[in-house]
């Protein structure tokens, strides 16, 4: 892929930014994620496809090249909402595979990016061009023939099909009560976790100028979020048999997608603490190694703190009396002296 057949394609979808003079577009491919010109084309061209296509997700620009990790985490995001199957049949499957940050190191990748949102831009357009007005006459008679063709697998099989009686749906709602209350209450809280994290970002100084854009930015996701979960006694009902296939999250199909560096930088690799008894290393010896013991003299080997913490007050005693009787023989030798 040339670099002018994305130039020709842009020139062809009403762009009108900067990136239209000589050599703009070289320059923004040469900077690629770190370049403010080239995540700004990206971002105009994903809110294109947003309003075409009705998605959810568009990419923002960059303010600085510190800010190209989190543009590519909403490409990878945007380019899964856009279709990953199309991505993989037309060959731009390395827009997806690998890890983020090599996703667009290279100039080609760059341009494949571009080449894609473009042509499907163009296509979205056609579309919505050519795309006829249906009836709802109509829309109920394509629904119940394509429903027909249906396998009856496409569903799936029920996940309960038990019947319950008025004590057991009694209980039922009694249950769905308290989770309802203690996932409330845990949704409540993260939710103010990310008040709290959001209002810490703001105090670097070198966002200080900017914090009118990130209210906006934020307050337009915080919206979706809801503290009360949106789980009624319906979703139990209805809810089908692949229900209970829980992947782990450590799976590799599972984290494929979210694995990355700072998982690693933060986590590492947990050292061994040991606490094996074998790995235990005997006792200093009692007498130093430069000392030696001296002939004829006794050494005598000191209790430790533990065993003189377990004498009890008998002992205590014992040695008391002990101590009286030695003192009164001491004095009665030197009475004798002196008689």
């Amino acid at each position: 892929m040339r670099p002018s057949h994305a130039l020709e394609s842009k020139d062809n979808s009403n762009y009108a930014g900067p990136m239209l003079e000589e050599g703009g577009l070289e320059k923004a491919l040469e900077g690629g994620p770190k370049s403010v010109e080239y995540t700004a084309l990206v971002e105009w061209l994903s809110k294109e496809l947003k309003s075409l296509c009705k998605m959810e997700e568009h990419v923002n620009a960059i303010m600085s090249p510190e800010d190209s990790s989190s543009f590519l985490l909403e490409v990878s995001s945007f380019l899964k909402e856009l279709g990953r199957r199309v991505l993989v049949c037309c060959g731009y499957s390395c827009l997806l595979e690998g890890h983020m940050s090599e996703r667009l190191h290279t100039r080609q990748n760059r341009i494949l990016l571009l080449d894609f949102l473009l042509t499907e831009l163009e296509a979205a357009r056609m579309v919505l061009v050519n795309k006829p007005e249906l009836n709802k006459t109509m829309e109920l008679q394509l629904m119940k023939e394509v429903l027909s063709k249906a396998s009856p697998e496409l569903i799936g099989k029920p996940l309960f099909t038990g019947v319950l009686s008025e004590k057991q749906w009694h209980q039922l709602e009694e249950l769905h009560k308290e989770m309802q209350q203690e996932y409330r209450l845990r949704r409540e809280m993260l939710i103010k976790r990310i008040d709290v994290t959001i209002q810490s970002f703001q105090w670097s100084e070198r966002v200080r100028n900017q914090q009118d854009e990130i209210a906006t930015m934020f307050l337009s996701k915080r919206k979706a979020l809801a503290i009360e979960p949106d789980v009624h006694l319906s979703d139990l009902l209805a809810a089908r048999e692949d229900l209970a296939i829980i992947e782990k999250t450590s799976n590799a199909s599972v984290r494929r997608n979210t694995q990355s560096s700072v998982n690693k930088v933060i986590i590492g690799r947990v050292p061994d603490r040991g606490g094996r008894p074998s790995d235990q290393q005997p006792p200093p010896p009692e007498m130093p190694s430069w000392q030696q013991q001296r002939p004829g003299e006794l050494r005598l080997a000191l209790p430790s703190a533990q065993v003189a913490q377990r004498i009890s007050r008998k002992t205590a005693s014992l040695v008391y009396t002990l101590s009286l009787t030695s003192r009164a023989t001491e004095l009665c030798f030197i009475n004798k002296d002196y008689d």
